[in-house]
């Protein structure tokens, strides 16, 4: 074997063994039902692939359409720990479901591949190919629970609304194909400088579509308003996946291919992303006010939290790019804690997860390992020192400040504060008496250890990188070997 295929299959390891597991699992599930065997050997698929992406590597182009470098072993690093999260909170969760089990993982391990082939990416096709790898499996893990007619409604949205964005996307890289000649990301950048005017009209019509298409992904405004429906409908685990690796590795991949140039040579789109981020703040967080639907609440942050990692992409520069996988690994971790902390105390049996405020009412006094980890969750969503969150907000405002960018700078920081009254009242409501009765809920069991561990990993994680920012910060530099 040769130098450069040894090369490429050790870089292409990842991608080699999420594809291996899929198909390991199909012919498993085809021929004997074991819940736990399958949730293990699905565990085990996203460790080795965690791990693989340890070893130090070069950067390696495995075709014209995918190259495996160290930002793109990141991001894999981190949908492969998010997998590992998700498959211990759905192993509870999907335990007590009355029907088939197994495909769950399957769809998880499809939907994992598809993201990180979006780490990955450097074409237009394969770019379009990872997302809707994610997206078809997403299909399926937002529907899972169909006798839920939430979840059968959230499916549908999804798929019906996702399939437009799609489009959108397609005939977005078209415009850009027809006034560039080019799909692969670097040289789009480099003909974006060389066009007449003319051309340069059809590139800016093309860029804007591609944005919309983006939006949709990230739930910007004014294309959000499928989010807090779908992640209302969705299973719990199924909502926490979607919203922090869904959305993470769309801004990973935006990362790759989004050069300054870009945006510097279309000042109106410059203006109107500008527009987007701040208003996705604004109606994130008021939107949030309003809720007294816990997933609702998480939902319209998320749609904030991706206004503020939008401002980053807008100012550009060293720290831009740094805060950019700061602010995806931050926010991966305080998603998956709150949307697990949904899990632990929901299930598929009845019409709706635990997701009403008073459900939570007293929870510090039934459940008090679970407030201890929700709570400071909630506070790292707001930005509050010593957790991930405040890190996350700090790198933004660092790429605003850098860049001189105080009209972006002041919408963060107004936007926190405002975030801050909801997420309050979410802890809050956890320590008050509830009607009915305090006493202590939960027994000892596979199921609820599991889900427990999910959330101590969460934890550690969350005060581990507020606390202790040093080893992500340099895993940053020298993903993106900046100067020290």
């Amino acid at each position: 074997m040769s130098l450069q295929w040894q090369a490429a299959i050790q870089s292409g390891a990842p991608l080699l063994l999420m594809a291996a597991g899929i198909v390991l699992l199909m012919l498993l599930i085809a021929s004997a039902r074991n819940h736990r065997a399958i949730a293990q050997l699905t565990t085990l698929g996203f460790l080795l692939t965690f791990g693989v992406c340890l070893i130090p590597q070069g950067s390696v182009e495995l075709t014209p359409l995918l190259v495996v470098d160290d930002t793109a072993r990141f991001a894999i690093a981190l949908v492969a720990a998010a997998g590992v999260i998700t498959v211990l909170l759905l192993y509870g969760y999907v335990e007590a479901y009355d029907g088939v089990r197994e495909e769950m993982y399957l769809l998880l391990l499809i939907a994992a591949l598809g993201a990180m082939v979006l780490a990955c990416a450097q074409h237009a096709a394969s770019l379009l190919l990872g997302l809707e790898t994610l997206s078809v499996a997403l299909f399926g893990m937002i529907a899972y629970t169909h006798k839920r007619k939430r979840s059968l409604e959230a499916g549908i949205k999804y798929l019906v609304l996702s399939a437009a964005a799609s489009a959108t996307l397609l005939f977005g890289f078209a415009l850009l194909y027809a006034a560039c000649g080019a799909l692969q990301f670097d040289a789009i950048g480099a003909a974006l400088e060389t066009l007449t005017p003319d051309e340069r009209a059809i590139a800016w019509a093309g860029l804007a579509l591609i944005w919309a298409g983006f939006g949709f992904k990230l739930s910007l405004v004014p294309f959000h308003l499928w989010t807090a429906d779908v992640y209302e409908g969705a299973p719990a685990p199924v909502s926490g996946f979607l919203a922090a690796v869904s959305k993470g590795l769309v801004a990973v991949v935006l990362l790759r291919w989004l050069s300054p140039v870009a945006l510097t040579q279309t000042p109106v789109l410059h203006l109107a992303l500008g527009g987007v981020a701040v208003l996705s703040i604004v109606v994130g967080n008021l939107g949030a006010l309003q809720q007294n639907n816990v997933k609702r609440v998480l939902a319209y942050s998320s749609i904030a939290h991706t206004g503020y990692l939008l401002v980053p992409f807008l100012v550009g520069g060293v720290v831009a790019r740094e805060a950019v996988l700061v602010y995806v690994t931050c926010y991966t971790v305080m998603t998956l804690g709150c949307f697990g902390a949904v899990t632990i105390l929901s299930g598929p049996a009845g019409e709706r997860d635990a997701d009403h405020l008073y459900d939570y009412r007293g929870l510090f006094w039934r459940r008090p390992l679970v407030t201890s980890v929700f709570a400071p969750m909630l506070l790292a969503q707001a930005g509050l020192p010593l957790t991930a969150g405040f890190l996350a907000k700090l790198y933004v405002l660092a790429a605003a400040v850098e860049r001189h960018a105080w009209w972006l700078a002041l919408a963060v920081v107004a936007g926190s504060a405002v975030g801050l009254y909801y997420y309050l009242r979410l802890i809050v409501v956890q320590f008050l008496p509830k009607p009915g009765g305090m006493r202590r809920e939960g027994v000892l069991s596979e199921t609820s250890v599991t889900a427990g561990i999910a959330l101590l990993l969460l934890f550690v994680a969350l005060i581990g990188l507020g606390v202790q920012p040093q080893p992500l910060l340099a895993g940053v530099t020298e993903v993106l070997r900046l100067p020290p």
